[in-house]
């Protein structure tokens, strides 16, 4: 369900300071994140991986080989960006929380970084994954595949408010190619791969060189809406579940993590109903 304008118009005081706060920093992170030095030094951390791969890959052995990594730049880049100098006050302490979180004048700022294996993980990147620590919108009941024979309503964990100050939620995820091959992992560039590794190897698929929009770029920033603001998309954005807690069980009693289409968060509508866009892709 996308931002309804007559509502937002409508909206009380408290929700419109929302509203202008996370385009505030929704702004102010985009900036800091599409700079060319953010995307320079992105591109240092892919050298230093195929610098030391055989021993990253093969003795260390890490899943993942790039997410520790982007978290620390990540942090590097904003608690030392000057827009936000000075603003920031405190970590913000809970561990029910993103990656990165912290406190400044008027917000609680988090943002969890979502690094996909274009391989492995593919499912992942289409839509915006969202786990249950690191959101606080309250979504009606979500009806999960027959199998499992229940109503599961997206558990939230995420307190909605800290200090008095709203805390909100933004996404910074990347993705990347992982070749075993030739032992070199980079930044996933569709136009580079004639076979695209997006498709399902378990399905059959007639025609696997087609280019697909979502995997045509290789980062992406969102925001997703705060609790208070979930009657203004009548508390319906969740589009699927990732996972269920238990994982395994017939007749789960939450969700650990939910998928929100990029569609949906990228229609905003800030105070005045005037439109900015709460999501951003391009290329490292």
């Amino acid at each position: 369900m996308f931002q309804n304008k007559l509502k937002t118009l409508n909206a009380s005081i408290k929700q419109k300071d929302i509203l202008e706060l996370e385009k505030k920093y929704f702004e102010i992170l985009y900036k800091i994140f599409s700079a060319n030095t953010f995307k320079t030094e992105l591109n240092a951390i892919m050298q230093n991986i195929n610098a030391n791969w055989k021993v990253i890959h093969e003795v260390w052995a890490k899943p993942n080989v790039v997410d520790l990594a982007v978290e620390r730049h990540i942090n590097f880049r904003v608690y030392n960006d000057p827009s936000l100098k000075g603003h920031i006050k405190a970590i913000y302490p809970s561990v029910i929380s993103s990656d990165t979180a912290f406190v400044t004048d008027d917000a609680v700022i988090n943002i969890d970084s979502k690094t996909t294996n274009v391989e492995t993980n593919f499912g992942d990147w289409k839509n915006q994954s969202v786990g249950s620590n690191q959101a606080s919108f309250d979504n009606k009941n979500y009806f999960p595949p027959q199998k499992k024979g229940v109503s599961v309503k997206p558990t939230t964990l995420l307190q909605p408010y800290f200090d008095g100050k709203p805390v909100l939620s933004f996404f910074l995820s990347t993705l990347y190619h992982s070749d075993k091959v030739n032992k070199k992992d980079t930044w996933y560039n569709d136009a580079n791969h004639t076979i695209k590794p997006y498709y399902n190897k378990n399905k059959k698929v007639e025609d696997r060189t087609i280019s697909k929009k979502p995997w045509r770029t290789n980062i992406k920033f969102s925001c997703v809406p705060h609790k208070d603001l979930s009657s203004l998309y009548d508390h319906d954005i969740v589009c699927g579940v990732k996972g269920y807690i238990p994982p395994d069980s017939p007749n789960p009693i939450g969700t650990k993590s939910v998928r929100i289409k990029h569609e949906i968060l990228k229609e905003r509508l800030d105070s005045n109903g005037v439109p900015w866009e709460g999501f951003k892709n391009w290329q490292i």
